[in-house]
């Protein structure tokens, strides 16, 4: 009988025990700022072959994300949360601007761990615990899901992992490595 009544009660507390999206956006918004290492991975399924560059990034909340590739080429980007509001206000805008918000959208919404942003345009299913775990995101509008099949966000203390699926069967995966977290409020 007493095993019994130790299996209920642990049954009845586990709910509250349960690591959900709350938790996660908590746990990814307790570090300000983090810079590191990346290994981006495009993959293109019409040539059936593999795109690598290597960067590094520095990742300021609410601020801005600095996404300097190395290899092959050199190329520094920003994205800031002005790009964002500036993707939503402008509806007639087209071509690389309109991409380049999209893209900074995404990307903030993903590092900030922003679930109620992303959950306008994604259905999202968590799975695992605080030191691994895992968000698939699934497009909600029949207009996104043309371009893209999905999103799935893993990693641990920190986002780790990356990965976009395109609708044309393209896929972008990027690996996060040597996270440090950033002092303060600085650049």
């Amino acid at each position: 009988m007493r095993l019994f009544v130790l299996f209920m009660l642990g049954l009845l507390s586990s709910p509250a025990l349960a690591f959900d999206l709350n938790d996660l956006q908590h746990q990814l918004g307790a570090t300000q700022g983090l810079s590191g290492r990346f290994v981006q991975t495009r993959h293109l399924a019409d040539l059936d072959t593999d795109l690598e560059s290597r960067g590094h990034f520095t990742y300021r909340r609410g601020k801005r994300v600095v996404w300097a590739l190395e290899q092959p080429v050199e190329e520094r980007q920003v994205f800031t949360p002005d790009d964002a509001r500036e993707a939503d206000a402008a509806s007639g805008d087209t071509g690389n601007d309109r991409r380049r918000r999209q893209v900074a959208t995404l990307l903030l919404n993903l590092l900030d761990g922003d679930w109620q942003a992303l959950e306008r345009r994604f259905s999202l299913t968590l799975s695992g615990d605080a030191a691994a775990w895992q968000v698939a995101l699934a497009p909600r509008q029949a207009a996104l899901r043309e371009r893209l099949a999905g999103v799935t966000l893993a990693g641990g203390r920190h986002v780790e992992r990356l990965r976009l699926e395109m609708a044309d069967g393209d896929t972008l995966a990027v690996r996060f490595s040597d996270l440090q977290p950033l002092p303060g409020n600085g650049p």
